[in-house]
């Protein structure tokens, strides 16, 4: 009988506070990010990636406990590894958030009044913006 065994990644390189409130305002705003990171998972209309990624940035300021979890994470740990490591994002991920921004862009020229078209426009920019940058970072 072979037994698998779980891959640990240890990062000591953590760039944390010597300020306890400093380090308690990260922890709290970590775990803030990563609530809202889940809810994203549920909801199709919140990102998760941006939160999950604020949270061990937050985690990395206050807690390796927290940190090392995260990176350790089933789910989210090798997201956030690649994210550390190269900025690097997954293919798949890219083109499920440009598809997302585009329909939601649709959405809003399609339900605004006329004399709200400015609105969708800046949201197209923004979204164009971010599809860019999405697709300049590598592919993890």
């Amino acid at each position: 009988m072979t037994q698998s065994k779980k891959t640990f990644y240890y990062r000591p390189k953590t760039n944390q506070s010597n300020s306890p409130t400093v380090r308690w305002t990260f922890v709290t705003l970590g775990w803030i990010f990563f609530i809202l990171g889940i809810i994203g998972v549920l909801l199709p209309v919140m990102p998760t990636a941006p939160f999950i990624l604020l949270a061990a940035g937050c985690w990395a300021r206050s807690s390796r406990r927290f940190h090392f979890w995260l990176i350790n994470h089933k789910y989210f740990g090798k997201f956030v590894r690649d994210w550390e490591d190269r900025h690097a994002v997954p293919l798949y991920a890219k083109c499920l958030a440009t598809i997302m921004m585009a329909l939601s862009t649709a959405m809003l020229f399609y339900r605004l009044p006329s004399d709200m078209m400015w609105v969708a426009w800046l949201v197209a920019t923004v979204c164009s913006g971010v599809a860019v940058y999405l697709f300049r970072l590598p592919n993890a």
